[in-house]
């Protein structure tokens, strides 16, 4: 693992750390989501815009297991969707669902409020207030609270990495929250992001990015984590699931990274969420163990 963002100039971490330099049709890829994402929902079962909180975009979606495969009260997968902390929506990727219940989990879809509305330290703390919400409402949502598990990706990743770190005995609620935590292409640490023009809205100092450096120490939580990255990604996002998985290993969890081929930023999510893949058995297996 050579790459290391400090010893680069912010042209180079720019190149790295935005995807929109590396995928020339970026923009087209995010504008066809909420089209696929609302045929999605036109098929599948939901519960949509319940509200967890009390800002704006404190909602989520809840997408029931579409059988009892996974047990009659189903695990739930909660997932935190991308967009650098400033930008997409909870209802562009609802097809990301459709897989997952049809394996037999819940897929809890998470919005929140975005910069430079809000700071990340906000965010995070609109995550964590989700959480709390689905753990204490697993009855109403028909989900298993003992079997909950966390994923997202790109920011969604970082948010996923920061909800292993909470301290949720803290909350009321059990350390042992997860089973289970799939981030893709997570920005685990954030100073490198104030390197680049992303920080035009995120608004990240020195301090904001320290606290919310996924990196910083390892997870309370101590569930399997599997790190995925597009192959095709620079090798920025590699280094950071890397480091992140070495952090968790180093602290006696069970981690793997894993590289997906022919993949790019914003295609790696649709493979790992591909039903066929093999990334998506892995993926499922956390909620079958």
């Amino acid at each position: 693992m050579s790459f290391d963002w400090r010893n680069e100039d912010d042209q180079t971490i720019e190149y790295h750390f935005n995807p929109r330099l590396t995928v020339p049709d970026a923009m087209t890829l995010l504008q066809v989501l909420p089209e696929r994402a609302a045929a999605a929902r036109t098929v599948l079962e939901s519960r949509l815009n319940i509200r967890y909180g009390e800002q704006p975009k404190e909602t989520l979606d809840s997408f029931p297991a579409a059988n009892d495969t996974l047990g009659k009260l189903a695990p739930a997968q909660i997932f935190i969707h991308g967009g650098y902390w400033r930008m997409m929506d909870k209802s562009d990727y609802s097809h990301l669902a459709e897989d997952v219940v049809a394996a037999g989990a819940a897929h809890i879809s998470l919005n929140y409020d975005l910069c430079p509305d809000v700071t990340l330290d906000d965010i995070v703390d609109e995550i964590r207030n989700a959480v709390i919400y689905i753990y204490r409402n697993a009855d109403d949502l028909g989900i298993d609270a003992g079997r909950l598990f966390i994923a997202g990706h790109s920011a969604g990743g970082h948010l996923t990495g920061m909800m292993m770190r909470q301290n949720w005995p803290d909350y009321g609620l059990p350390g042992d929250i997860f089973k289970g935590a799939a981030p893709v292409s997570g920005v685990f640490e954030t100073a490198p992001i104030m390197h680049t023009s992303i920080n035009n809205d995120v608004h990240l100092d020195e301090e904001m990015a320290e606290r919310n450096n996924a990196l910083k120490s390892p997870p309370e939580v101590t569930a399997p984590v599997l790190a995925f990255v597009g192959g095709n990604e620079p090798e920025g996002f590699h280094w950071q699931s890397q480091r992140y998985v070495e952090v968790c290993k180093g602290a006696g969890l069970d981690a793997e990274y894993v590289s997906v081929p022919n993949t790019h930023h914003f295609t790696v999510v649709e493979e790992v969420f591909r039903g066929g893949s093999n990334y998506f058995q892995q993926m499922m297996a956390q909620m079958d163990a």
